[in-house]
Parts: structure tokens; C-alpha cells; sequence
């Protein structure tokens, strides 16, 4: 039932642009204090932002911290990291960017024959005792993350070739298609355009039905989609029109 709530919470914010903590108890028979908690928690999930007396949708231009974000759907995640980890062979060669549920799945690498290029200092740590060969580009600190960012960046990636990319996502918009907060994430996941054989976007059921700022990829582009449970349906159908296949439990 509270998954439930979450839910026409968010459609009443879709629909109205703005949504009150009072008329919300009213229509869903809960105290006041149950709804705060709910705005509480979808606030924690980047899917919206108290105000006063209610709350209005997230800023599109703006994601929580990496060590914030990584303390929801952590199941999610890892079970989109565990899905992931089926697509690999020995002796890959593989690119990694930066987010929580890479992160997750970089997890699942630990001890395997394959090589990982990545912009990521976390995953660089975690995987450097473990592997064979890592990686790291070159590029400015953003600290809210450890991500390495910038044109020398991009320019490192474009001079490689890899078996696999798996990328992370801000959000999925059915009309919008795939979606970043910042111009790095987007012009760095737009790279791996003909650099690797196979594109695989991360991203756990939750970032469905999500805005953010920036337009990566059109729902159209060629894609491996690994969820943790099956896309929306009406993701699905969209999916089904074009070469893209969806990998879920």
C-alpha cells in the first residue's frame, strides 16, 4: 500500500504541477503525517522537492551526491549489477562510467579475467587489487562524485575500442527518450557511439517515468536495457519498435 501511495502521489504531481500535504490526506484517507513521510522519502529519491505545506517536481538541472543516491535501491541495484555480470565473457575488454549502479555492478567484477577502462575513481579503487588491467582516464575531479570529467576525457575514450560499455542513466521519459543532469554525463555516454560492440544501460526500474535536464538518447538508439524488474509496458512497446533488447529477471 505504501508503494501504492508513492505512486498517485507522484501522478497528482505530474498532473497538477504542485501538490499539498492536506488535500493529499484527504484523497488518499491518511493522516497528514503519513504524507509528510511520503514526501520525505520520495524527496530522498530525487523524485520531487518539499515546500511548504506540500511539494513541487525535482530540479532537472540537479542530482543528489553519489554517497546520497547510493543509499536508495540498493537491492535494485545490485540485482541490475548481478543481471549485468551474465553478459560478460573472459577476457573482455569493457568501459565503465560513473554512477551508483555501475558501481553496484562493479562489485560483481572482482577477481574476473577482463579489463575495465572507467572515469570513475570509486570503481578504480575497488577494482585495482583485483584485476589484471584497470584503466582510469584523464580528466578534472568533480569531487561530489570521483568522476573524471572534461574534453581530455572524451578524447581519451574516443581512442579506444571495447567489447561492452555499461552505462548509468539520470532518468527515462517516454516522450523525452533517456536523460542526464549534466552535460559530462551526457556528452560522455553520446562517446560511446561506435566505440564499443555492444551498449548496455543500467538502470533499475525506478529511473522509468523520470525527467531530467539533458536528452542523451532517443528511445530509438540501439541498446541492451538491464533492469531489475520489466520496463513499464509502455516502455516495452516503444523498445519493441526498435533494436532495443531489455534483459530483467
Amino acid at each position: 500500500m505504501g508503494e501504492h501511495r508513492l505512486g498517485e502521489i507522484l501522478h497528482s504531481l505530474r498532473s497538477e504541477g504542485r501538490v499539498a500535504v492536506a488535500k493529499l490526506a484527504t484523497t488518499l484517507s491518511v493522516s497528514e503525517e503519513t504524507i509528510r513521510r511520503d514526501l520525505a522519502e520520495l524527496e530522498r529519491r530525487s523524485l520531487l522537492r518539499r515546500v511548504h505545506g506540500g511539494a513541487v517536481p525535482p530540479r532537472l538541472d540537479q542530482e543528489q551526491p553519489l554517497i546520497e543516491r547510493g543509499k536508495h535501491n540498493m537491492r535494485s541495484k545490485a540485482r541490475v549489477g548481478e543481471l549485468a555480470e551474465t553478459l560478460l565473457s573472459e577476457g573482455m575488454s569493457i568501459f565503465l562510467d560513473t554512477g551508483t549502479t555501475t558501481l553496484a555492478f562493479a562489485r560483481r567484477l572482482v577477481g574476473k579475467n577482463i579489463t575495465v577502462t572507467t572515469n570513475s575513481i570509486d570503481i578504480a579503487l575497488l577494482l585495482g587489487q583485483s584485476l589484471a588491467r584497470i584503466n582510469l582516464t584523464p580528466g578534472a575531479l568533480r569531487t561530489k562524485d570521483n568522476a573524471l570529467v572534461g574534453y581530455e576525457t572524451i578524447a581519451y575514450v574516443g581512442r579506444y575500442f571495447y567489447d561492452m560499455a555499461f552505462m548509468g542513466i539520470g532518468g527515462c521519459d517516454i516522450s523525452l527518450g533517456w536523460m542526464d543532469y549534466e552535460e559530462h554525463e551526457s556528452t560522455l555516454r553520446q562517446a560511446m557511439r561506435g566505440r564499443a560492440r555492444r551498449r548496455v544501460m543500467l538502470a533499475d526500474f525506478g529511473k522509468f517515468d523520470r525527467q531530467a535536464y539533458l536528452k542523451t538518447f532517443g528511445l530509438e538508439e540501439p541498446l541492451t536495457v538491464v533492469c531489475d524488474r520489466p520496463p513499464p509496458q509502455h516502455f516495452q512497446q516503444e523498445f519493441a519498435l526498435h533494436e532495443v533488447d531489455i534483459l530483467h529477471p
